[in-house]
């Protein structure tokens, strides 16, 4: 099939074997195994290494996973099951993965924050929680690092965005 595309010039040009216009053309793919595409809510690999969380749940139940180095508390959560809805997938545009901190957790982790202080977007969301405290945090703006190993997160009593019918979405 013979198609027109526009050039710089703003000549037209002819292709055979594009089926799309130069503009749109992906560079390709690497071909290093080492280099890897990744996806929208994907975190570091199998072979991250671990620290400990401890999460505490709505009902007062405690749940203890290996949380990956890197990887969000929201992705952690996800990954081993725990009930965290995430339901902007973790793109800060909701607050539906509002944890409780530790007041210790809370001061470390704003230090290590850029500026000492959390960033707009996570304030703004972090008004329309449930239950909000002064530890509280967006699962999905916390990267697991080794400082949290040991930590107990607390999941609050409720939130603002479960459907009616009971159903939990579960990421992709």
């Amino acid at each position: 099939m013979l198609r027109r595309i526009a050039s710089r010039s703003s000549k037209l040009m002819y292709s055979h074997s594009q089926t799309r216009p130069f503009f749109l053309q992906r560079p390709p793919l690497p071909t290093s195994t080492q280099q890897q595409i990744r996806h929208h809510g994907d975190g570091p690999g199998p072979d991250a290494p671990t620290i400990q969380i401890t999460f505490i749940n709505p009902d007062d139940s405690q749940t203890t996973v290996a949380a990956r180095i890197g990887e969000t508390l929201l992705q952690t959560a996800h990954r081993t099951g725990i009930e965290i809805e995430g339901a902007c997938e973790g793109v800060c545009a909701c607050s539906t993965c509002h944890v409780i901190l530790g007041q210790e957790l809370y001061d470390k982790l704003l230090d290590e924050a850029e500026g000492g202080h959390l960033g707009e977007d996570e304030e703004d969301m972090l008004d329309m929680a449930f239950g909000l405290t002064h530890t509280s945090r967006l699962g999905c703006q916390i990267h697991v690092s080794e400082v949290m190993d040991g930590s107990v997160i607390t999941l609050p009593k409720a939130t603002r965005n479960f459907y009616v019918d009971g159903h939990k979405p579960k990421p992709h």
